[in-house]
């Protein structure tokens, strides 16, 4: 990794220190606010209903329960047809 450039390498006033400081903390805010966006959309993702869903579809996906059911539907529907 290159070294990372220093953006206040510039600075020679007061002014453009308040400045600099400035735009770091709205871009910490903006970080800030983005991270808090993200905890939200996994909170609501990782719901305990999404979360039983998902293991019992990985279950029935494991244990070929999808296919089991496919077969049933069908012999069942033979005898019926019959």
């Amino acid at each position: 990794m290159g070294k990372q450039k220093n953006n206040y390498l510039d600075i020679k006033t007061l002014d453009e220190l308040s400045a600099a400081i400035h735009r770091s903390r709205a871009r910490i805010e903006a970080q800030g606010e983005s991270v808090q966006a993200g905890l939200a959309n996994v909170q609501e993702f990782y719901t305990p209903r999404n979360l039983a869903l998902s293991g019992v579809q990985k279950f029935a996906l494991d244990h070929h329960l999808y296919t089991i059911g496919i077969n049933a539907v069908r012999s069942l529907r033979k005898l019926l047809e019959k």
